[in-house]
């Protein structure tokens, strides 16, 4: 009650309607495309899982090579963010198509380092990741066809980042929607041969993501340049960009996308010893890490409508108030988690229901839920002031620090010793590596109310 006091009477500061309506405008609609797109993750884990323990284990291990990319291009999209909200709320509105179109660039050559080892050598990456040949086998029937998608991917991130920090959060919205149409429409199709179509098993599901991020792309892009938005880049675009702007981008963006890629790395190293302990080990956490992401679509959600909204602040020489927004959105995700906590305790039954797959797979699930509603709390509060607050402030050689020491010095080590060495239960193990969530959140707290994270990157471009 007395923040919202002081928030009502700082002259500085937007009331609380405008907050709550700012908040809501951006949150609500990236919160509703995760969902969106967890939703289909699931679907598509449902129908994969309907194939048995092994074409789970095998689908899973071959979205890590996308997982690695989607987090790399996602900082792409969070260096977007950073400067283009900050450029939006100090009104340099020519600076953002030169933002877009570094992006672009940056992006293509990113999805076509990881296109090509994956579509011409899909057995070779994924026999670092198991030695399990059935599994192999699987995967690479997956992980060749699926690879053309990564392609695809960067027109709709850099775009949505894009959208989104000018905002407009519908039109990323409506293209993630049909594309979940249909991907969902297509998996059922092709998985198992429907409408007078062969059975392709995994294989179906790659067809049916490539043909959604077609769907998602052409959307976007059709309507951006129909509409002759400001973040509509034209080839002249990719030829005027400032030197300043690319050594600015890359000394701080730049840090940000290499020390995604190496969470990502560590993090996928993860499922690569999951799948050592067992094929069982590796299906049980495919399937719980596609329901987490579904438990953590609000904090998404709050994560970007906190990176904007303290960034256009921050743009225009409003500490004060960015500082005091970072406070509030940690908070209301603090209160969103105690709930999801509860809700995924209870909902364990309902959601593995669907999958027929082992009983060990099953009982390891169930653990798995338990220590990944425990964890939640830690992990949102984490996530929230590193990826809307810290990357708004453009405090990011702090969230390298961090990122970093909890995946290769915590998580790592422990992931390493209690699967390899001890040869503890899968459970036991997550729980090891799970944490890495709680000594960042710790970090975080001290971090956001030194003020320390607060900075204005786009000054003097």
């Amino acid at each position: 009650m007395q923040e919202k006091t002081a928030l009502s009477r700082d002259p500085g500061l937007p009331g609380e309607n405008e907050f709550r309506k700012r908040f809501l405008g951006i949150a609500v609609p990236v919160a509703l495309q995760q969902f969106l797109s967890s939703s289909l993750n699931l679907t598509n884990n449902i129908l994969v899982g309907q194939l048995g323990d092994a074409s789970v284990a095998a689908v899973g291990l071959a979205n890590q090579v996308y997982f690695i990319l989607n987090v790399v291009l996602s900082a792409i999209g969070g260096g977007i963010s950073i400067y283009i909200s900050q450029f939006w709320g100090s009104r340099k509105y020519d600076q953002v198509k030169k933002v877009v179109s570094l992006s672009l660039v940056i992006t293509t050559l990113t999805a076509l380092v990881f296109f090509i080892p994956s579509f011409a050598a899909p057995e070779f990456i994924l026999s670092l990741l198991s030695k399990d040949t059935s599994v192999i086998g699987l995967g690479s029937r997956y992980l060749k066809p699926v690879s053309i998608s990564f392609l695809l991917m960067t027109f709709s991130i850099c775009f949505s980042s894009a959208l989104r920090s000018t905002g407009n959060v519908r039109l990323p919205l409506i293209a993630n929607f049909a594309g979940i149409i249909v991907n969902t429409s297509l998996n059922y199709v092709l998985i198992f041969g429907r409408l007078g179509m062969p059975a392709l098993g995994v294989a179906g599901s790659a067809y049916a993501t490539v043909m959604a991020r077609f769907t998602e792309s052409a959307i976007i892009l059709c309507a951006v340049y129909a509409s002759r938005n400001i973040v509509a880049i034209k080839p002249k675009d990719l030829l005027s960009i400032s030197s300043d702007l690319v050594r600015k981008f890359f000394g701080t963006s730049g840090e940000l996308i290499a020390k995604d890629g190496i969470w990502a790395l560590g993090t996928s190293l993860y499922m690569a010893i999951y799948a050592l302990m067992s094929t069982e080990a590796a299906a049980s956490v495919n399937i719980t890490s596609t329901i987490r992401s579904m438990t953590f679509v609000f904090f998404n959600g709050v994560s970007a409508a906190c990176l904007i909204m303290v960034g256009n602040k921050i743009g225009e020489n409003d500490n004060e108030t960015a500082y005091r927004y970072a406070i509030r959105f940690l908070r209301i995700t603090l209160m969103i988690s105690a709930v999801v906590s509860g809700f995924l305790v209870l909902s364990r039954p309902l959601v593995l229901s669907p999958y027929k797959v082992s009983d060990t797979v099953v009982g390891n699930a169930m653990g798995l839920l338990i220590v990944a509603a425990i964890i939640i709390p830690f992990q949102s509060y984490a996530s929230v002031a590193i990826v809307g607050a810290m990357r708004g402030g453009g405090d990011i050689r702090f969230t390298i620090f961090l990122d970093l020491t909890a995946v290769w010095f915590i998580g790592m080590p422990l992931a390493w010793l209690g699967g390899m060495v001890f040869r503890l239960d899968i459970v036991w193990v997550f729980l090891l590596v799970s944490l890495q969530e709680v000594y960042k959140a710790v970090m975080c707290f001290f971090r956001i109310r030194s003020r320390k994270w607060i900075n204005n990157v786009v000054r003097g471009i």
